[in-house]
């Protein structure tokens, strides 16, 4: 398989959102086998497989916010479209600077497993976000630096340039998103 026909088939996981969130939920149960084998408990195992999931909520929070917490939006609309629409993208549960803190809680509470069982499906998560959106978004190297962010004021323009899809989206006469 040619190297253009590989990354045309790989696109489906930036364009397609159950495609992307199925690349988490395989993420998830494999972080769940990794933090068993490491710590021998499930609940520290579901607690890496539902960070895995649950990462992506802020996605959702600030849709909810931006639609006046109508929920019909999620099933109607791709859930990243309000970023187009406000121009703002802040992504609070995407930041590795609250990794980190997070392990440096983890070890002066003794609470290490737990640290790590949320940690580890964070890294993951985020580099599968990182290499899927830099390659076909081309999201800045640095989009999930919460500080990285902030510098640019939350600005989509600067932070995912590429954000809009118009095989999912539909324009209305002025190229803005309906």
């Amino acid at each position: 398989m040619r190297e253009h026909e590989l990354m045309n088939k790989l696109k489906i996981f930036a364009d397609n959102l159950l495609a992307h969130e199925s690349l988490h939920f395989f993420s998830g149960a494999i972080m769940f086998f990794v933090i068993f084998k490491l710590f021998g408990q499930v609940k520290y195992s579901a607690v890496a497989f539902l960070i895995s999931l649950l990462i992506d909520s802020d996605h959702y929070l600030e849709g909810l916010f931006y639609n006046r917490f109508k929920i019909r939006w999620i099933f109607s609309s791709y859930p990243h479209i309000f970023w187009q629409k406000t121009g703002k993208m802040t992504l609070l549960f995407h930041s590795w600077e609250v990794l980190p803190v997070i392990l440096i809680l983890g070890r002066v509470l003794n609470q290490w497993p737990l640290a790590v069982a949320v940690v580890l499906p964070a890294v993951l998560h985020y580099l599968i976000d990182n290499i899927i959106y830099c390659s076909f978004r081309k999201m800045p190297i640095l989009q999930y630096f919460f500080l990285f962010r902030l510098y640019h004021k939350f600005d989509t323009k600067i932070l995912c340039p590429k954000l809009s899809n118009p095989i999912n989206h539909k324009y209305n006469n002025k190229n803005i998103f309906i």
